[in-house]
């Protein structure tokens, strides 16, 4: 299985994608400096983040947390990031919820990597249709406006910022909010993620379910 080197997601190829990038980074570079994921999106990692999202299992963020700060401990410059921001949700669904997944995820990683949280640097401002059926290109215009810059991002101006959300499917979202982020004054976006989606070589497969 093969990374893409610019935004992590998995991928079966026998061969290498030219520039070791996938078709949708080729296509259209991201506006973060680059993505990685822990583990693919499937089998028991798929379940267990099911049931952190949908079923309450909130202790999950732990295990999960300590991943993926341990993955970008690895690979991102910790020491010059000024914040981990988790991808907000719309205040209906984290009323439906009762948390923010991505923000119980930024606690664990901010405690292990000593970065403050900046939960209010971006705001969920509308709330969009499920995303599931959608392509990437019908992502990225149904999530076109739906974030904004919060009261917590003055503090993130020109500074280096680690972007975390729990699944990276189609990169819509994480693309969306660092349009957002980098237009408000931030220098650089780094993205971690658990899982990324996987694709087949050349070309991307259908949407999963988050």
């Amino acid at each position: 299985m093969v990374t893409c080197e610019k935004c992590g997601r998995f991928y079966k190829a026998k061969e290498k994608e030219a520039e070791n990038l996938c078709l949708d980074c080729r296509n259209s570079a991201p506006l973060y400096l680059f993505a990685r994921s822990v583990v693919p999106f499937e089998g028991p990692v798929r379940e267990a983040l099911h049931s952190f999202k949908f079923c309450g299992r909130r202790e999950l963020a732990v295990p999960f947390g300590e991943l993926m700060a341990s993955l970008a401990a690895f690979l991102f410059p910790v020491g010059s990031l000024g914040a981990v921001i988790p991808v907000p949700l719309h205040e209906k669904r984290l009323r439906e919820r009762g948390f923010n997944q991505a923000a119980l995820l930024s606690e664990r990683v901010s405690r292990i990597l000593k970065i403050p949280v900046c939960e209010e640097a971006l705001l969920r401002s509308r709330e969009t249709p499920s995303q599931t059926s959608l392509s990437r290109e019908q992502r990225l215009a149904n999530l076109r406006g739906a974030f904004e810059g919060g009261r917590g991002l003055t503090a993130c101006k020109g500074a280096a910022v680690l972007l975390l959300d729990d699944v990276y499917t189609t990169g819509a979202t994480v693309q969306e909010c660092s349009r957002v982020l980098t237009a408000c004054g931030v220098k650089e976006v780094y993205v971690v993620t658990l899982a990324a989606g996987i694709m087949n070589a050349g070309r991307q497969d259908k949407p999963q379910k988050a």
